[in-house]
This record gives structure tokens, C-alpha cells and sequence, in this order.
């Protein structure tokens, strides 16, 4: 699984080995689809673009399991969960329990895709990030 920037939203994308677990394909069902892919026996990409994961868009993955590429759109919560999350890991590799906007942006930016912490949905969601990790003892400077 990786997280992509799609239609100014965070998407997981799954594919192979994250599709085989039957807890992950019911996962699936009712979520929020950005839309997926299935390679064809000549090796051609046919796109799916689908709103929510049906029951007949979820046996046509399941059929194709190994050539298929299925994309989720994030809800509002985990996205900030995703933010959070790398940012409190930076924040304590850098062995830091205040931090200065631009160093906490330069620290994630070395560890996420570039388009992902310069797309406006990490502007977004930054306030609320820092709020989060205001609540974990991680102090914003100004």
C-alpha cells in the first residue's frame, strides 16, 4: 500500500500482496473507490472509474487479484491520521519536542513524496496536525 495525491485528494493505492489478506477485500466494500485498474493477457491497462466499490466491482478484483490496482479515497480522519503519524515519527527521530514549521515541512518532505506535503491538502490539514501533536507534548515554535 501508498498513499498518491488524485483529484486534489490522498488515495491508498493497494495491489498484489495487499489484496490477498479477505479482511482487506472486505475492507473494500462500500469505500469511497477513486477508481482502479486491471492489466489485460496483452498487457493493457483498462481504468475502472468507479465512486464506491460494488459487489460485482469487488468480484471483478477478486478475479483479477493479480493484475489489479485498486485506489481509496482517504477520509478527512485518516488523512490527518497519515500527517500525524509521520510527523510525530520525525519529530521524535529528531529527537525534538518543539519544532519550527519550516523544519517539521523539510523533515516530512525527506520522507513523503514531494507532490503529497506541497499539494493544498496538507495545507489543509496542518492546523489540525499541530493541534494533535500540541495534545502529544510536541510544542509548535513561532
Amino acid at each position: 500500500m501508498y498513499v498518491r495525491v488524485y483529484n486534489n485528494r490522498l488515495i491508498k493505492v493497494y495491489s498484489g500482496e495487499d489484496l490477498k489478506s479477505s479482511e482487506m477485500i472486505s475492507k473494500l466494500k462500500g469505500r469511497g473507490l477513486a477508481g482502479f485498474t486491471i492489466r489485460d493477457r496483452d498487457g493493457d491497462i483498462q481504468f475502472y472509474d468507479r465512486e464506491v466499490v460494488s459487489s460485482s466491482e469487488l468480484q471483478m478484483i477478486i478475479r483479477n487479484l493479480k493484475t489489479v490496482t485498486v485506489a481509496i479515497k482517504m477520509s478527512d480522519d485518516e488523512v490527518i491520521d497519515y500527517f500525524y503519524t509521520i510527523a510525530k515519527l520525525q519529530l521524535i527521530e529528531h529527537n525534538r519536542d518543539s519544532f519550527r514549521e519550516n523544519e517539521l515541512y523539510e523533515w516530512m518532505n525527506a520522507v513523503i513524496d514531494s507532490g503529497i506535503i506541497k499539494s493544498s491538502i496538507w495545507q489543509n490539514v496542518k492546523d489540525n496536525v499541530y493541534f494533535r501533536l500540541s495534545e502529544s507534548g510536541f510544542l509548535l515554535k513561532d
